[in-house]
């Protein structure tokens, strides 16, 4: 879904693809992952894959920091690539900035909401909405006591975090052709994995540095999608309190730490005299349980709009899904399966990509699939 509307000296309705290829850049908040793929679905084959760590990104440091750091990244990415790579760069946004809806309009023509489409947002945007550039996809038509309406998905996003994004790519040398939102971003990597013939109802849980993307796909169609502000940062916070470290130090210990989940395991540990283990559980299974709490709540929501929907199963990616058995607590809280969602499973050419790095791409898989004549 590319966000349109106008930008001071910047049109966004005049991005648009200048070749068939493009790079997705999934710009985080502690790293810059990137993504070309040739080809189109279901036959992609990866052409280039990089990561690129800010050299420091702590949670002490401010936006503005952050932001030269990626810049500068992102040029020296550019300046090394040897051999072709696409100036069209597809990129992201999400957070407390992002707003998602689901909402069901007149049924009208697609010309004539996009004429009143900043009338007909106004009730469902928080924001001021010339603050906003907004968006929309129509799902379908539909019946609602007796009049017919239209199922659409309505984005806003304010103008300020898509004129920072804008800039990075900008100035990092690359061309902005489409801004994508994650969720959706995490959709095309999942339906790339599973094929559009798949007509199942997935939770995919997207946990990064500083904000955790939910969304729930039914047959194909994203039907919850939510932000929330316990992610990655959160479990290194709690960490640093209770260990008295600092960031570096505290992340760690977060890489060698592994949810003791089952009293089996508390157990096991304490025969085992493993004092860091018990520890380290002890400090982040609070934040666990808060996350567990956010997504209980987005399930919940679904389940409650029809006595016949079931969730089949919860596909975890980013980096904080590689905290040890999050999975296996989280399969035996939510009672059904939780599994790791790799964004490369049917992709050529994937193969030396290691497995624990896999599911930090999936945003960057998915914005790289974009192709020109892509409505959104």
């Amino acid at each position: 879904m590319a966000l349109v509307d106008t930008l001071k000296n910047f049109r966004l309705d005049k991005l648009r693809f200048r070749s068939k290829d493009a790079i997705g850049v999934d710009l985080g908040s502690t790293a810059i992952k990137i993504v070309q793929l040739k080809g189109a679905a279901p036959h992609w084959k990866l052409h280039r894959c990089q990561y690129l760590l800010l050299p420091n990104a702590g949670p002490e440091v401010a936006g503005p920091e952050r932001k030269v750091q990626a810049i500068s990244l992102l040029k020296e990415f550019v300046a090394k690539q040897k051999d072709h790579i696409s100036k069209n760069a597809v990129f992201s946004v999400s957070g407390n900035s992002v707003i998602v809806r689901f909402v069901k309009f007149p049924k009208m023509s697609r010309d004539d909401l996009s004429k009143m489409i900043t009338i007909e947002a106004e009730p469902y945007i928080p924001f001021a909405i010339p603050e906003v550039n907004i968006d929309f996809h129509i799902l379908g038509d539909t019946l609602e006591e007796g009049q017919k309406k239209m199922e659409t998905i309505l984005v806003a996003a304010k103008k300020e975090i898509v004129a920072g994004r804008l800039d990075v790519v900008q100035q990092g040398g690359l061309t902005p052709s489409w801004i994508d939102v994650d969720a959706f971003a995490l959709q095309n990597a999942y339906e790339a994995n599973v094929g559009t013939n798949v007509k199942e109802t997935v939770l995919i849980v997207h946990i990064g540095a500083f904000v955790t993307t939910m969304v729930i796909i039914e047959s194909g169609v994203p039907k919850v999608v939510r932000d929330v502000f316990i992610a990655g940062n959160t479990v290194t916070k709690a960490v640093q309190r209770n260990f008295q470290v600092d960031a570096k130090q505290a992340d760690a210990l977060k890489a060698k730490a592994v949810l003791l989940a089952t009293q089996e395991e508390r157990e096991k540990a304490m025969a085992e005299q493993n004092k860091e283990a018990l520890q380290m559980s002890t400090v982040i299974l609070p934040v666990m349980k808060d996350l567990l709490a956010e997504i209980q709540r987005s399930l919940d929501f679904y389940l409650s709009q029809g006595a016949d929907r079931q969730v089949t199963r919860v596909l975890l990616s980013g980096g904080g899904c590689r905290l040890g058995n999050l999975t296996g607590y989280l399969t035996q809280e939510l009672r059904f399966p939780v599994e790791i969602l790799d964004p490369f499973a049917r992709i050529e050419g994937a193969q030396s990509i290691a497995a624990e790095m896999r599911p930090l791409f999936a945003v960057a898989v998915g914005l790289a699939m974009r192709r020109e004549g892509d409505m959104g």
